[in-house]
């Protein structure tokens, strides 16, 4: 063998080497960010970024609540500069950047209306709640540039009997939050939340289209369209203004039960199919929800992930 023949094989075995590391470190052939909401895995951030992370080779986080003090809290308005900081750069190191921060900003009752899912801090909110809301939400507008992302989740009020009564004065606090949103330069994603006013697919587009503003955009949940009893895929899909999709929410479901991912009802191959389609590049997050038979949260969204994962191969 001549040197010129041993430098050509050398670099093809080399070439080779890569292309078979590449395709260890990236298994999945799918599109779209995807990420899971951290504390259904575990709420201590460095737990799911050190040992979940790595088995799926994720590079995006939804953030709702972490351990903070001893504490599970809601980081958006309970989280202090010093521990924003902190969480920004565990993220930074793990290579995870934050596609949402979820807000429970309009996840109360609306004053005046009777949720039809009382609970006892819904018949006993908290004093000046309501009022709080959009100071709420300049904190959670703080909070989301702090730790790299400029989108925050938020609500549409706990579910009244009849929603269409009370659909203007919904309505007109997702505006005072648009105006909050654009002072603060960030993006607002109203989920279909089954217990809140907007849930349904009729529902969302009817709200997007009374509200043409894109600083207001759509966390599409198929899992909460399920709960409330309509199918999310295609029934629910096609009546939404896809343009104003701006992430997604995963979880399954069969009756009242949540399932892995591929384990309900739920038709996730049609929707991923239909995600492909219109050429959708955004983020989505699992939501685990399942609870396995250990009610052990970690395992039990290893086997949503899993499940994921699985139809992700068929699409």
């Amino acid at each position: 063998m001549t040197r010129r023949d041993f430098h050509h094989r050398t670099t093809a075995a080399l070439f080779g080497l890569a292309a078979n590391l590449q395709a260890k470190a990236d298994p999945y052939d799918y599109p779209w960010k995807l990420g899971i909401i951290t504390d259904e895995v575990d709420p201590d951030l460095s737990v799911v970024l050190a040992r979940f992370y790595p088995k799926y080779q994720l590079h995006w986080a939804e953030i709702r609540n972490l351990k903070l003090d001893g504490a599970k809290r809601y980081v958006y308005n309970k989280a202090t500069p010093a521990q924003l900081k902190q969480v920004k750069q565990q993220l930074d190191d793990a290579n995870v950047k934050l596609s949402v921060l979820d807000t429970g900003v309009y996840k109360i009752p609306l004053p005046g209306t009777t949720p039809l899912q009382e609970n006892g801090r819904d018949l006993n909110p908290v004093a000046g709640e309501y009022e709080r809301q959009l100071d709420d939400l300049k904190r959670a507008g703080d909070a989301a540039h702090a730790l790299g992302t400029d989108r925050v989740r938020i609500f549409t009020f706990k579910r009244v009997a009849d929603p269409a009564t009370i659909f203007n004065r919904v309505t007109d606090n997702l505006h005072q939050a648009i105006g909050v949103a654009k002072q603060q330069g960030i993006t607002l994603l109203v989920e279909n939340e089954f217990d809140n006013n907007v849930a349904t697919g009729k529902e969302t587009a009817q709200l997007f289209k009374a509200i043409p503003d894109r600083t207001l955009m759509h966390n599409w949940d198929p899992g909460n369209c399920f709960e409330i009893g309509e199918q999310p895929f295609p029934q629910a899909w096609d009546q939404l203004d896809h343009s104003r999709i701006a992430h997604v929410h995963l979880k399954d479901a069969e009756g009242k039960a949540w399932k892995p991912i591929g384990a309900g009802k739920i038709d996730f191959p049609g929707q991923f199919a239909a995600l492909k389609k219109m050429n959708y590049t955004g983020t989505l997050s699992l939501e685990t929800h399942y609870l396995n038979a250990q009610k052990d949260i970690y395992t039990s969204s290893v086997e949503s992930m899993d499940g994921l994962v699985g139809v992700l191969k068929q699409v």
